[in-house]
């Protein structure tokens, strides 16, 4: 529609009277058209009877809540454009929204410059695209482009390979590479695990510096221990296997990632290794995120 020449039609959903008969007040001094239903019964019977351009949809109503609501309208059309209204202690609550495609979510109570803002950009045909967070699938990197190594690879052969990896030489100037792990796999190649930057430092680390709360400390055991890696097993070098399904929430990545002190995890599509979701990928999606919020999109 082109909303310079037309009313916006906005359906308003909230249990609360006052709330509705202000917010509702005010949106037509903007210039909208406003219907409000105080359930989400309400507010399915209207839409059966006349679609609006858009639906502000509280979360939290007695009976049918919002979210039920949200589902019942996705079974009218699926393309609504529909923005949560949440209340401080609900906000964290709008996120199942999402899997059920909204616009946008606001706290109450609402900046009406704010809202109107939300509103218009919602129903712009550049604009209004249902909020989605992005999946693990789309932020995973490929597997292709780290190391592999494997299982019976003596031990001095694998850190020549990491060391090529993680340092590479350009014109005789060693140049860190932003690769910091390295996959590890079985000869049948089926994926064993991760090597990341913390496993190496386990390398030269003593047993008995892990295990003894009366630790002391002398210059040459970090020498010694080094002459030493040659003896150790490969399997050491890996760490307890993480690993993720390729159809997870991407809210389960970045627990197992924090819960596991991880910089990354192994996801998996039918016990196959598909990619790996990176901690500097999910940072990047959140700082995405938090600025399309704060610049209204």
């Amino acid at each position: 529609m082109n909303t310079a020449e037309e009313s916006i039609k906005i359906l308003l959903v909230d249990d609360e009277k006052d709330f509705r008969t202000a917010s509702s007040k005010a949106l037509e001094r903007r210039g909208f058209i406003v219907t409000t239903a105080a359930n989400g019964e309400e507010a399915l019977n209207y839409i059966h009877l006349e679609m609006p351009d858009i639906v502000l949809l509280d979360l939290l109503m007695p009976g049918m809540s919002g979210i039920e609501t949200l589902q019942r309208i996705r079974k009218i059309n699926s393309s609504l454009p529909v923005i949560i209204l949440t209340g401080h202690g609900s906000f964290h609550d709008a996120l199942a929204g999402i899997n059920l495609d909204i616009v946008d979510f606001l706290q109450k109570p609402m900046d009406l410059d704010l809202l109107d803002l939300r509103i218009r950009k919602a129903l712009e045909p550049e604009s209004g695209k249902l909020l989605k967070e992005r999946t693990i699938s789309e932020l995973m990197a490929s597997p292709s482009i780290y190391p592999k190594i494997y299982l019976d690879q003596p031990i001095m052969e694998v850190v020549e390979k990491l060391k090529e990896a993680f340092f590479p030489r350009s014109e005789d100037v060693v140049k860190p590479s932003q690769i910091r792990s390295a996959l590890v796999y079985n000869r049948d190649e089926s994926f064993m695990g991760i090597i990341r930057f913390p496993d190496l430092l386990k390398l030269v680390l003593p047993s008995f510096l892990s295990e003894s709360p009366y630790s002391s400390y002398f210059t040459g055991m970090f020498l010694a221990q080094c002459k030493m890696i040659g003896n150790r097993n490969i399997y050491e070098l890996i760490g307890e296997r993480v690993l993720i399904d390729i159809n997870a929430p991407l809210m389960e990545a970045v627990h197992l990632m924090l819960d596991n002190h991880i910089i990354n995890i192994a996801v998996m599509r039918g016990g196959e290794i598909a990619g790996i979701l990176r901690e500097k990928d999910v940072i990047y999606e959140i700082m995405c995120n938090i600025s399309s919020v704060n610049n209204g999109q």
